[in-house]
């Protein structure tokens, strides 16, 4: 049998986090060890352990003891931050009902369970990431006076598989843009065009885990863009007569999640989920890249990605999808009955 591949999720609890989390929980290819949340990104923290936590009610008995990590309430650079309207549905976990409480979460301090972890365990392990880069930016920096953990973690984090940022139309044809006005609608303070939420929110934890040394897989919006959230995938998952696709399809019923279907919204983190046990979903190339972290009021780009072949950190990104691959894959593990954990 083959060795299912161990993963961690660090997540802003957002609606497509959930959909990736779902998915690999489902998956019989995968073994979830543990999430941590960031309270940087679209959910509160508070709100975010508490409802990752009734979450794993949705995977039987076994999964309720998965350890849930506390992580960073503030980005390691800059305040930026979803609008309230986005924060609140994230909060309310987009009014889907968990079939009941965790009665027995197991919460833990983030930056203590994973400097436990990789100091004691030798088990290779992916991590996802699909929250910006704060929790793991900050475990990464203090490795600057630890060695020991430094290779410890260098050893035991086989790759990173992270969604986030985008290649502009200067790097690549035909490129794609930020996405971070349509979001803020009427609460744009200064523009910025060329950023994606992911690393807007901390373009310093971004840069941190491009420079680590772990292989990145980057799930940029060059290929999101191929993997638009239509109606015909939200009446598929709905006709999937499992609590998992039921809550998930709950979640996009959400008004403001509703709006977006076959408008603006994309397959963004269950498209990072999915490449995890199939790669082949996406096409990649390898780009050298920096994240700009100055910001200018007038002519914002920070957190946008700068190929610099000079400086840039190796990174494998995700330029293209197979939209139709990508729903058939979504579609088949959300079909499954939940897998065996013992």
């Amino acid at each position: 049998m083959k060795q299912r591949t161990k993963v961690i999720i660090d997540t802003d609890v957002d609606f497509d986090d959930y959909m990736a989390i779902v998915y690999l929980m489902q998956n019989p290819e995968v073994e979830v060890i543990a999430i941590s949340v960031t309270g940087c990104g679209a959910v509160h923290l508070n709100k975010g352990v508490a409802n990752v936590a009734n979450l794993l009610t949705l995977f039987g008995k076994d999964a309720l003891s998965l350890p849930v990590l506390r992580g960073a309430k503030a980005p390691m650079r800059y305040s930026n931050v979803f609008p309230a309207d986005v924060r609140t549905g994230a909060d309310d976990h987009y009014a889907a009902e968990f079939p009941g409480i965790n009665p027995t979460p197991q919460i833990h301090d983030a930056q203590t369970w994973l400097r436990d972890f990789f100091l004691n365990n030798d088990d290779k392990v992916t991590l996802l990431s699909i929250g910006g880069g704060t929790n793991f930016g900050n475990l990464f920096l203090t490795t600057q006076s630890d060695d020991v953990l430094k290779q410890k973690i260098l050893s035991g984090l086989e790759q990173i598989v992270m969604m986030g940022g985008n290649l502009l139309p200067r790097y690549i044809s035909p490129g794609a843009m930020g996405n971070i006005e349509p979001t803020l609608g009427d609460n744009i303070i200064y523009r910025n065009t060329v950023a994606e939420w992911n690393i807007f929110v901390d373009p310093l934890g971004a840069q941190t885990m491009f420079e680590f040394g772990v292989p990145i897989r980057l799930i940029a919006l060059n290929a999101t863009n191929d993997v638009p959230l239509d109606q015909s995938f939200v009446d598929d998952l709905k006709a999937i007569n499992t609590p998992q696709a039921q809550f998930l399809s709950a979640v996009l019923a959400y008004p403001s999640n509703a709006a977006g279907i076959g408008t603006y919204l994309s397959f963004w983190d269950p498209l990072a989920a999915c490449t995890i046990t199939d790669p082949s979903l996406v096409t990649t190339d390898i780009y050298k890249l920096i994240v700009w972290q100055e910001l200018d009021e007038e002519d914002d780009q920070s957190a946008s990605l700068v190929v610099d072949t000079l400086n840039g950190a190796p990174i494998e990104v995700a330029v293209a999808a197979s939209k139709d691959a990508v729903y058939a894959e979504f579609l088949r593990v959300l079909s499954l009955p939940l897998p065996d954990t013992k």
